[in-house]
């Protein structure tokens, strides 16, 4: 009797693995963009009842804060901090717990978890985070304050830390036709300056 050796379940598996890998990496990737320090308005209000009459306050800034429970977690814990100019209160503060999972953002609040909510439809960039709440079909544009990490691939194409000690007389600079024959280096123009990169 002959065995026969099906490859098709090795296939499989091996593409699969790759798949998680790569929905891994992007998460990965989000979650460092995510974290950091965000402000502006994210759709928050609430409601008080005085009287028999219901009145409703709508935040007009947001303090919101995700911290990774690791370097390069794609989960955290974070606060939150809702600012109103009119009503009883100046400003309500939550803790939640946060997630990205698929792409999809999760926010679960300790205190309301009325509040809990998922993020599919969104933007974001190291400068601001966009998107609509799927529930209440709410709008709201964050924009980013402090950023967690040096750099962040997920959006990322090009930047630079400055260096605030830096002696702009070293090193010299050298004239466009001896950077031109210079094959090794990389001209880079800035104003008036030129830098030679290698």
């Amino acid at each position: 009797m002959k065995r026969q050796y099906s490859i098709f379940p090795a296939i499989f598996i091996a593409c699969a693995s790759v798949f998680t890998s790569c929905v891994d990496i992007e998460d990965t990737n989000r979650s460092m963009v995510l974290s950091g320090e965000w402000r502006g308005d994210f759709g928050m209000y609430y409601t008080y009842i005085e009287r028999g009459r219901t009145y409703t306050f709508d935040s007009y800034d947001s303090y919101i804060r995700f911290i990774p429970d690791h370097a390069y977690a794609n989960y955290g814990v974070g606060t939150q901090v809702d600012y109103y100019e009119y009503g009883p209160y100046e400003y309500q503060y939550y803790n939640f717990t946060w997630s990205v999972n698929n792409g999809v953002i999760y926010l679960s609040y300790d205190y309301d978890h009325m509040l809990d909510t998922r993020i599919s439809n969104y933007h974001m960039t190291n400068d601001y985070f966009a998107g609509t709440f799927p529930a209440s079909n709410t709008s709201f544009r964050l924009y980013k304050m402090a950023d967690f990490y040096c750099w962040t691939p997920y959006v990322n194409t090009y930047g630079y830390g400055s260096r605030y000690d830096w002696n702009y007389e070293y090193p010299a600079t050298r004239s466009a036709d001896e950077l031109a024959a210079d094959s090794t280096g990389h001209v880079l123009s800035r104003g008036r300056r030129t830098i030679l990169q290698q």
